[in-house]
């Protein structure tokens, strides 16, 4: 589920619940939103929208709060409405909806969350220099460019010259090439992605990560360069770690299952990543 479907519910589970009291539905918002708590335990999203609605029905935004979280918390894509503050609604989603974003994009393949959006959609807002590319390379900074959302364009080789994971550019480049490593370990081992298990994916890594794929959508539907490299780079450091170490048999260890669920989370990680980087005329290398 997008941030944008779930923004959807919500405005419907709004407008449901102002209705069935006899309020007026036409103060809930054409647009609504939903954002990432800084906290994660406070839910994978929350919404203000009862804060919104609250002063223009003469209720209680907490009440309405109450209300709403009542609807969501029925809804099977929602494992959890709360209500928080002076009328914020925190919510966590079911396992399964992060689940069906790793079968989507493994589904559509290259075509997720494209749309009909092309790398000519994804300008940076002002070009870098000769002297700038002369320092990094043209792809590289054309990449810092495209990773600002400022007129001009600071370049710093010192950052953007060097293969660490300080240049933003590199540390995706890498996470794509170390997830297509994976994979042909992955295949040496005679282990193959399977999305039959994926309610096994039950670390709190492996869910984040299932959730920033399914962002990617929305992400390019707004065609801002700069948030979808910082979306990318997000998705590059969520694969780090628990998602990628354990994603195939360590020592006399058998494969089962759990390796073929992750190793299909990881698939789909690397399909966002390359992608993103189409999108944004980057190459997606598979060694480096």
């Amino acid at each position: 589920m997008t941030p944008a479907a779930l923004a959807d519910l919500v405005r419907s589970a709004a407008v449901r619940a102002l209705g069935a009291r006899g309020l007026d539905p036409g103060a809930v918002p054409a647009e609504i939103t939903v954002t990432r708590p800084r906290d994660p335990a406070h839910g994978d999203y929350a919404t203000a929208v009862a804060l919104r609605v609250a002063g223009p029905v003469g209720a209680d935004p907490r009440e309405v709060a109450g209300w709403l979280a009542d609807l969501l918390d029925a809804d099977a894509a929602v494992a959890a409405a709360e209500v928080a503050g002076p009328g914020f609604v925190n919510l966590r989603l079911a396992a399964a909806v992060d689940h069906d974003a790793v079968r989507r994009v493994l589904a559509e393949g290259p075509r997720y969350g494209v749309g009909d959006r092309t790398p000519d959609d994804f300008h940076p807002r002002a070009a870098p220099t000769a002297a700038q590319t002369a320092a990094v390379g043209a792809e590289t900074a054309r990449y810092a460019a495209l990773n600002t959302n400022k007129s001009t364009v600071d370049i710093d080789p010192a950052v953007w010259g060097k293969r660490t994971d300080s240049n933003p550019l590199f540390r995706v480049q890498y996470a794509h090439a170390r997830l297509v490593s994976l994979s042909r370990n992955a295949s040496d081992l005679n282990v193959t992605p399977s999305t039959g298990d994926l309610e096994l994916l039950d670390r709190p890594a492996e869910r984040a990560l299932a959730r920033l794929l399914a962002e990617f959508p929305d992400v390019v539907a707004h065609r801002e360069p700069h948030r979808l490299t910082h979306h990318l780079d997000d998705v590059a450091d969520a694969v780090r770690g628990p998602v990628t170490d354990r994603a195939l048999p360590i020592g006399d260890e058998e494969p089962g299952p759990t390796h073929g669920a992750r190793l299909a989370l990881c698939a789909a990680a690397r399909q966002v990543l390359a992608t993103g980087l189409g999108l944004l005329g980057t190459t997606a290398p598979e060694r480096m």
